[in-house]
């Protein structure tokens, strides 16, 4: 795979890694050929291992979609010369004989949403079955900017990416690292146009940056968009299910009841009725109704 020149050099070429990139890896190819030649072999073990948790996690509902892979030998070897300069900076070094411990998404699910408010039933999925099994304490990646209500409390958050997504790493029954990625199909589409343009061409280029930033952008508009119908839409049949028909009723009911405004327990139901009235696109003018009937107390 790696042992001779013009391999290296297409390697190199692949990932878009420079000679002084290779150079503070202080790595050597024999030394990266040793960890190829060892995972190799195992990379059919690991995806039926990784099979299994795929299939446990697909069984909750709010799961859209998922896929689950082992990581390619060659994507193997680039994060290895990416990552070693961290663990020398650490006094270690990655090697044949412990980048298993140390490469905790050498098996990886994605799981894919409909909606971000999604995350909620299929986070606490996870935790029910995983939460003694996590190697590192969950996280959420968003963009800077974005709100973070919904992880808050519950999930680390970092801002320091253009992606979003939430990780896990749990440690599989074969004491290998399994990491959970979840995100929406918005995020999902994002994240592979842009691996597809960053990795290869590294975007230097200051106005190709602008347009993958205005791309991530529509993104997070696309997802709050979905989510905001989605979650309209079970407020206006909740409301149904409560006896509030449309706007007309709402009004036609207050109306009514303004001339008896005396009586405390009536006051009540006009209140209450407003109250259901605010999921609708009149709530302005409910609640301006509302301040004209209460006046009358």
């Amino acid at each position: 795979m790696l042992k001779t020149k013009q391999e290296q050099q297409k390697f190199c070429r692949e990932f878009n890694i420079s000679e002084e990139r290779f150079r503070d890896s202080r790595l050597t190819w024999e030394e990266l050929e040793e960890i190829a030649d060892d995972f190799k072999p195992k990379r059919n073990e690991h995806q039926n291992t990784v099979k299994r948790y795929a299939e446990e996690i697909q069984k909750c509902s709010d799961v859209h979609s998922l896929s689950y892979r082992v990581k390619s030998t060659s994507h193997l070897v680039e994060k290895i010369i990416r990552k070693n300069g961290e663990y020398l900076d650490r006094g270690e070094s990655l090697s044949r004989e412990n980048y298993e411990k140390y490469i905790t998404d050498l098996m990886g699910i994605r799981i894919l949403l409909l909606f971000k408010s999604d995350w909620l039933l299929v986070h606490d999925y996870l935790m029910e079955r995983y939460k003694d099994i996590l190697m590192d304490p969950p996280f959420a990646y968003i963009r800077k900017g974005d709100d973070d209500s919904l992880y808050r409390g519950k999930v680390e958050i970092r801002d320091n990416k253009q992606y979003r997504s939430v990780h896990y790493v749990i440690r599989a029954d074969n004491g290998l690292g399994i990491e959970i990625q979840v995100r929406t199909l918005y995020e999902e589409a994002w994240s592979e146009i842009d691996h597809k343009l960053r990795y290869p061409y590294n975007l230097q280029s200051e106005m190709l940056k602008n347009y993958t930033d205005i791309m991530n952008r529509l993104t997070g508009l696309g997802d709050e968009m979905g989510t905001f119908i989605n979650d309209y839409i079970h407020s206006f049949q909740e409301t149904l299910f409560s006896g509030v028909s449309d706007d007309n009723e709402v009004y036609q009911f207050i109306l009514e009841k303004m001339e008896d405004c005396d009586n405390e327990e009536i006051k009540q139901a006009v209140i209450d009725k407003i109250k259901q009235a605010e999921n609708y696109r009149e709530v302005k003018k409910m609640s301006d109704l509302a301040e004209q009937v209460l006046k009358y107390r």
